[in-house]
């Protein structure tokens, strides 16, 4: 695996469904499908943007495309799951200990944690909509992405920065 970003679902999620949508920014995910070597991601996070259901996988892809666009559209641009190994499991389990992970949803979660673990582990850089949080939460369970990839050395870029650096111009 040659990319230098591990993107959270939010990444793809949000900016295909709200802030980026395919219809008004078609140059955008043209590109981006240009620079899918450039992204990695983990099989937690690729498993949360727009999965086909199991009885849906049988449907004809026109029905597919309408169901799920985004989750098409990635298979069409070979967007591909990376494997967590253990080394990468053992990490996130220490992290999931300290920053007192669970389903709060005012702090990262399990895959957030992952994510971090993959890109601490392989050197990568993690992207994400969230901003930084200007002060430190009183619980580590409010601890969002980037404060924890702060805590843990890892670098954090949001979704533009990642853009501006492979050059993406829409």
């Amino acid at each position: 695996m040659t990319g230098q970003y591990c993107v959270d679902a939010n990444i793809f999620i949000t900016a295909w469904n709200k802030d980026y949508p395919p219809h008004v920014f078609r140059t955008l995910w043209e590109q981006l499908a240009q620079h899918q070597s450039d992204i990695v991601l983990i099989k937690p996070i690729f498993d949360e943007i727009d999965p086909i259901s199991s009885p849906d996988q049988k449907l004809p892809e026109d029905k597919k495309k309408e169901k799920y666009p985004l989750r098409v559209w990635m298979e069409d641009n070979q967007f591909a799951s990376t494997p967590v190994v253990d080394s990468v499991k053992a990490v996130s389990l220490d992290f999931e200990k300290e920053y007192e992970t669970n389903n709060n949803p005012k702090g990262a979660n399990q895959n957030d944690i992952t994510l971090i673990a993959y890109a601490k582990i392989e050197g990568k850089t993690v992207v994400a909509f969230e901003d930084e949080q200007p002060q430190r939460p009183a619980k580590k369970c409010n601890y969002k992405i980037p404060l924890v990839c702060d805590e843990q050395e890892v670098e954090c870029v949001r979704f533009v920065k990642m853009l501006d650096l492979l050059g993406i111009r829409i």
